[in-house]
């Protein structure tokens, strides 16, 4: 969908008396090769002729020729003519054999072939030359001009190919009788080869290794085709008529050559296996073809042809399978009669290089689409193709008609060398500049709304310019006004200077516009420079024109004056503008795929662009379209780089980007609507709606409260609805009324209805084309769905229409949670139709089986029933069940029955205990029963709460569940109000409340005899016991028993000395001093010593390995760890050959970050390092000697040690009063000193072991360990072991030394 443009033309002119060396005339066709490149320094070499005869080879470099090489033969067509780019010089190959090679002002005679030279070619490296001698011999030659091969060109040898072809559906296989054959037969014999210049061609495929000859025979051409090291590959097809014209396209699919077919001619293909692979036939105008010429990427090919009487180059370009003629360059613009030689730029594929007999001249062309850019509403949004002189003219708004084909086409009488579309009205008109450089035909489009309203392309007029200027370029900016690019020349044909111009014409407002005036304006006097690239009038920048230079510098033309509007780094091929808040942005791409706007650069790499007034859409060489919205701060200051990571893996719903197919173009963005229409390689379309364009239609209609349209666009694209309120929120809530007035369609607001959900969607779905430097929020907005349920449900209840039914049901259902009950509760006033009607649609919304629970829910068995006939359920079954329940009587007592099988015990309750007080008395043991299997016990006490008679009842059994459950506190509050005092005394007693339950007991109003207070002291006694509760559990049997033995036995179990002398010798049993105090005493001695010496011990030991291991570094520690393998393989963060196949880059033991790779892990990699994880806390917890864990575990063992000691402070004061009072004063003595020894250690390296602590390794978030110190390693710091309490001598008698 893309035609050819001229950006510039050059020429340059040979001094008089010199020409250019050619033998393309009227008369012969002999190849001319007299011009060659040097891509590297961009200079061209040309063989130059004078009035003297003699010859000179020029270089023209930037405009200016230089004769630098006289040369010893007469000016004639050389046989080849070609730079060899490694060796710097020129090659010129003559037709009589003789090969020079020019360096400088150096030429040498290499060597001559005596035959003569009838074509000779390089390869595409340059390194052998293939030469056709006059004797037909092929010679394949090194680049040192050694031989490598000769023999026949034509001599049978065997194929590497050979072709077979049977010729199916081809008119020669079918027979159509004896006379058809015999007519065959004779227009064979009259087919005449009379524009056939005899002369060998020699072509070679842009990767160098085949090369393709055609050469001329009595019977005709005949093509071969040989390797690289000169094997005949195969031999082409026999085609009658063959022409001497000879390309292989340089992307190595398809050669070409033409066939005279004396009414057509016709451009042919041939595969590499000499089989033929289709044509194109050039236009009826055709007569004579000279050369085919492809230029580097194979994307144009250039028809040296003759046609109209007079020469011209022909570019064509192919899309599916279609070939168009984009441009037609005729020599008679350049003030030439005869071509010299044509080549494309090696570099620049769009460059091309004419000479005339007189002058060089080097045209830049680029190939833009066609199409219509003015935002109206009524626009086509039309793409126009340019192919000869037909233009292919497709309307995108209603009609998506793939090319080679279109909607309409229009014969504009000649070739058109460029279109451009009015920046007015609806911009739907277009003018087209045909091939005479100086003609142009307007059109006048219709618009319409579908294509059974179109009308074509009507032919306003067809002007000739009052211009002298050859024109190149045009654009129509209002009705009255054309502005033409072109150029003069400055004095006659042998001047190098081309003036160029800039020609506005005036039109008359006429039905028929005719021209009323021209102003021209020379470029080197309006701006300065002396070469204009492009001129372009911008539809959403006013109309204005822009012009740009050759440098990249884009200027405003008005009123013949010109400002400069913006520079570009570099000329741009393409630009366009628009003007946001009065300020000017002009967007250009380069060829190089860089796109600017006014100067930054937004993408290094994109294809194609087209300009909105709202959005940028571009795509990009990484398969990409982009979408970055029109405004000042945005698109002059945003940067894409399509290098980094593929934009869907950043955000799932990001609008502004999309994967396109590889290759694909953009013909057009649609001005007004949300369509794009792309080109993809192989030339045909496709219509996307991207969802940034999508979104931008439906804000735009809500914020002009077009509600309809834009829910009729969400359904469409499957856009969430939600975005429908979350936009306009505040607004929409209060508009709800003008919301269903514009819907009027049930259907549709069930659809929006529906798709509610408690979500604004505007910040976790669609948060427009703004890139967003902060997450998301999570966008949760509580009780949205509920408020427009029922905001909606009143609009539609005030309206009154029934229509709106389903609608209603729909906000019931669409609650949260769904008030099923009430929807239910609508059918009852309905008529049976309209009943179950709604019935159908509220079953549609929800499972039957809700909607079932839900009726029977509200008591309604006829309801239950109607609902049930609608389900899948068995007849036999609900219909018993529901029969079972109409036959209850009770009406409390069968919703009880309703509410325990729809699993509502709270409500299945309270209907039972209303059915029990209504004088059932024999439902009591059903309470029960459906009390204890549901746990309802405070229901219960709340309704029977002043029940005399069963509020006890459920006190007694609420206490029996929390006694169950072991909470015997609260069960004896239960048990209390329950007045079940023997209960209560042993929940109090169970609880270690003695004194509560001792009080109870002995209270007289409880009638407990003396055995059972008796009973209940020594269970008590017994449970503090048990509890290591000494002091309690010996008063509980000092106060209420007699048991003295045991009370002295519980106070010397818990080393209550004191208390045990005192209970003894207040009672009078002297002697249980002897026989257990004593005993005990002495037994708790000993084991104080022996606790005193273990953790003496232990404590020296294990400070000494502590300041072994803080003497050695930790990075030792480490290191050595990792050496031994003591760390698991995840220890380095590497998972080898994971599930992903993905490997993580080895960082350092210290390295906190977790690779992204390793981020991205599977199950098994999740369990593995689970599993990781679990050994390395069981190492930690061991403190194996010399892991990275022990200094850790060391630490937490001496705070441990430290406790112990500190506990025993008070156990040892208080056996040394004891044995003062024995008068032991030497085991006092003794058990001080040594415990003396021991806090004294523990003081001295307290502040060593817990102020001087070091990193402490834990594991990491990945199951890594990781030393976490701030000061060494610069992470996040863990905190330290605590320091504890620490022991003091405040235990000690001081008297005792």
């Amino acid at each position: 969908m893309r035609n050819i443009s001229i950006l510039s033309e050059t020429q340059v002119a040979l001094p008089k008396d010199h020409y250019f060396v050619s033998d393309w005339n009227a008369t012969t066709t002999q190849p001319a090769a007299a011009l060659c490149l040097d891509a590297a320094s961009a200079t061209a070499f040309a063989l130059v002729g004078d009035s003297a005869n003699t010859a000179s080879l020029a270089t023209i470099h930037q405009g200016q020729i230089d004769l630098i090489t006289p040369l010893p033969f007469a000016p004639a067509a050389p046989a080849l003519m070609h730079y060899l780019m490694e060796r710097e010089l020129v090659f010129i190959a003559l037709v009589s054999g003789d090969i020079y090679t020019v360096q400088g002002d150096k030429v040498e005679l290499v060597g001559t072939v005596d035959p003569g030279i009838m074509a000779c070619a390089w390869s595409p490296d340059d390194e052998l030359l293939a030469v056709v001698t006059g004797e037909h011999k092929l010679l394949l030659m090194t680049q040192n001009f050694d031989v490598l091969e000769e023999f026949p060109v034509l001599r049978d040898q065997p194929q590497e190919e050979n072709m077979v072809s049977v010729g199916w559906g081809k008119s020669e296989t079918q027979y159509q009788g004896s006379s058809t054959h015999i007519e065959a037969v004779s227009r064979e014999k009259e087919d005449a080869f009379d524009s056939d210049d005899q002369y060998t061609r020699i072509s070679w495929r842009g990767d160098g290794a085949y090369f393709a000859v055609s050469v001329a025979l009595p019977q005709g051409r005949e093509l071969r085709v040989f390797s690289r090291d000169g094997k005949l590959h195969s031999v082409g097809e026999k085609i009658k008529a063959l022409g001497h014209a000879l390309c292989w396209r340089p992307s190595g699919r398809l050669i070409l050559s033409t066939e005279n077919k004396g009414h057509r001619h016709d451009v042919v293909f041939f595969e590499r296996n000499g089989l033929r692979h289709g044509e194109f036939t050039l236009r009826q105008e055709t007569k004579q073809v000279f050369e085919l010429v492809f230029n580097a990427d194979s994307s144009v090919l250039a028809v040296v042809a003759r046609a109209h009487g007079e020469m011209c180059v022909e570019l064509w370009t192919d899309k599916n399978y279609h070939w168009y003629l984009k441009q037609e360059i005729r020599l008679a613009a350049f003030g030439g009669s005869n071509m010299a030689h044509v080549v494309w730029d090696t570099e620049d594929p769009m460059c091309l290089h004419l000479l005339t007999a007189s002058t060089f001249c080097t045209v830049r062309l680029h190939a833009t689409p066609s199409v219509a850019r003015v935002a109206s509403d009524e626009s086509n949004a039309a793409a126009c193709v340019v192919d000869g002189s037909m233009i292919l003219y497709t309307p995108f708004s209603y009609a998506n008609v793939p090319p080679p084909m279109a909607l309409n086409i229009v014969d504009a009488g000649e070739p058109v060398v460029h279109l451009a579309f009015a920046t007015f009205g609806t911009g739907n008109d277009f003018v087209a500049l045909l091939a005479d450089r100086q003609s142009v035909v307007l059109y006048r489009c219709e618009y319409a709304v579908a294509i059974c309203d179109s009308k074509p392309p009507r032919e306003l007029a067809r002007i000739r310019l009052p211009t002298s200027s050859v024109l190149r370029q045009i654009a129509w900016t209002s009705p009255s006004v054309l502005v033409c690019l072109g150029w003069e020349q400055n004095g006659d044909r042998h001047s190098s200077d081309l003036l160029q111009t800039i020609t506005v014409v005036e039109l008359s407002d006429a039905e028929t516009p005719v021209v009323i005036g021209s102003h021209r304006y020379l470029v080197s006097a309006l701006i300065g420079c002396s070469e204009i690239v492009s001129v372009w009038a911008a539809p959403h920048a006013n109309g204005k024109i822009l012009l740009q230079d050759a440098s990249g510098q884009v200027l405003a033309f008005e009123s013949g004056a010109a400002t400069v509007a913006t520079k570009f780094p570099t000329m741009c091929v393409e630009i366009d503008a628009v003007s946001v808040g009065g300020e000017l942005i002009v967007v250009g791409r380069s060829s190089r795929n860089q796109l600017f706007a006014n100067g930054h650069l937004v993408s290094s790499a994109c294809s194609s662009f087209y300009l909105r007034k709202d959005v940028l859409v571009f795509t990009t060489t990484t398969h990409y379209v982009r979408f970055v919205p029109v405004d000042n701060s945005n698109l002059t200051t945003v940067f894409i780089d399509d290098q980094e990571a593929e934009p869907a893996q950043k955000a799932k719903y990001d609008e502004s980007c999309r994967r396109i197919e590889r290759g694909s173009a953009i013909v057009l963005a649609s001005p007004v609507d949300d369509r794009v229409v792309f080109q993809m390689p192989r030339g045909n379309l496709e219509t996307v709606r991207p969802r940034a364009l999508v979104l931008a239609s439906v804000r735009r209609a809500l914020e002009s409260r077009r509600y309809l349209n834009a829910l009729r666009t969400c359904r469409i694209n499957r856009i969430d609805m939600n975005l429908v309120f979350d936009h306009i929120a505040n607004v929409l809530i209060g508009d709800f009324a003008e919301f269903v007035r514009q819907v009027d369609d049930p259907d549709l607001l069930n659809l929006f209805v529906s798709g509610l959900r408690d979500e604004d969607v505007t910040q976790t779905m669609y948060t427009g084309l703004t890139k967003h430097t902060t997450p998301l929020r999570e966008g949760v907005v509580e009780q949205k769905t509920t408020r427009i349920c029922h905001t909606l449900r009143q609009v539609l209840t005030d309206t009154g229409d029934k229509k709106y039914m389903p609608t209603i049901l729909t906000t019931f259902m669409c609650e949260q949670p769904a008030d099923i009950a009430s929807a239910l509760q609508l059918l009852a006033p309905m008529s049976v139709d309209e009943r179950d009607a709604a019935l159908t649609y509220l079953l549609f919304l929800s499972d039957v089986d809700t909607v079932y629970n839900a009726a029977l829910g509200l008591y309604d068995l006829p309801l239950a029933l109607l609902v049930a006939q609608r389900s899948q359920r068995d007849p036999r079954e609900y219909l018993a069940a529901l029969g079972e329940l109409n036959a209850i009587d009770d009406e409390e007592y069968r919703r009880y029955k309703i509410d325990a099988q729809l699993g509502r015990p709270r409500l299945a309750l309270e209907h039972l205990c209303s059915a029990y007080k209504g004088s059932r008395e024999a439902l009591w043991p059903e309470i029960i029963e459906y009390v204890e299997s549901n746990e309802l016990y405070q229901d219960a006490l709340l309704l029977f709460n002043g029940h005399k008679k069963r509020h006890p009842d459920v006190c007694v059994l609420y206490g029996d569940y929390l006694a169950q459950m072991h909470k015997w506190e609260q069960a004896a509050g239960a048990y209390l109000l329950g007045n079940a005092t023997a209960q209560a005394v042993d929940a109090f007693v169970r609880a270690k409340e003695w004194r509560t339950a001792m009080a109870l007991a002995t209270a007289p109003e409880k009638g407990f005899s003396a055995q059972m207070v008796y009973g209940t002291a020594i269970k008590a006694s017994k449970t503090l016991a048990d509890h290591h509760l000494f002091l309690d559990a010996a008063t509980v049997l000092l106060e209420y028993t007699e048991e003295h033995e045991d009370v002295v036995a519980l106070l010397v179990k818990g080393k209550h000395w004191a208390e045990a002398l005192r209970c003894a010798r207040s009672h009078g049993r002297v002697d249980l001093i002897e026989t257990t105090v004593a005993p005990g005493l002495n037994s708790a001695h000993a084991e104080v010593n022996e606790d005193i010496d273990e953790v003496f011990g232990s404590f020296e030991a294990k400070f000494a390995r502590l300041k072994e291991l803080r003497a050695k570094p930790l990075e030792a520690i480490i290191n050595r760890n990792v050496l031994n393998g003591e760390q698991d393989a995840s220890l380095d963060n590497i998972d080898v050959m994971s599930d992903t196949m993905s490997m993580a880059s080895q960082f350092s033991t210290f390295t906190a970050t977790v690779s992204n790779a390793s981020s991205r892990m599977t199950g098994s990699t999740a369990r593995r390092l689970s599993k990781s994880k679990r050994k390395e806390e069981r190492k930690r917890v061991r403190g194996k000697k010399g892991s990275i864990y022990e200094e850790s575990y060391l630490v937490d063992s001496l705070s441990k040690l430290v406790d112990r000691v500190r506990v025993n402070q008070q156990i040892v004061h208080e056996m040394n009063l004891v044995f003062i009072h024995f008068g032991n004063v030497s085991a006092a003595h003794m058990l001080q000193k040594k415990f003396s020894r021991l806090v004294e250690l523990v003081l001295m390296h307290a502040t060593v072991i817990f102020d001087e602590q070091r990193a402490q390794m834990q594991l990491g978030e990945n199951g890594v360990p990781e030393p976490m110190d701030a000061s060494e390693f610069g992470l996040s710091s863990q905190p330290r072991h605590p320091k504890p309490g620490l022991p003091s001598y405040s235990w000690k008698i001081d008297a005792l030394v």
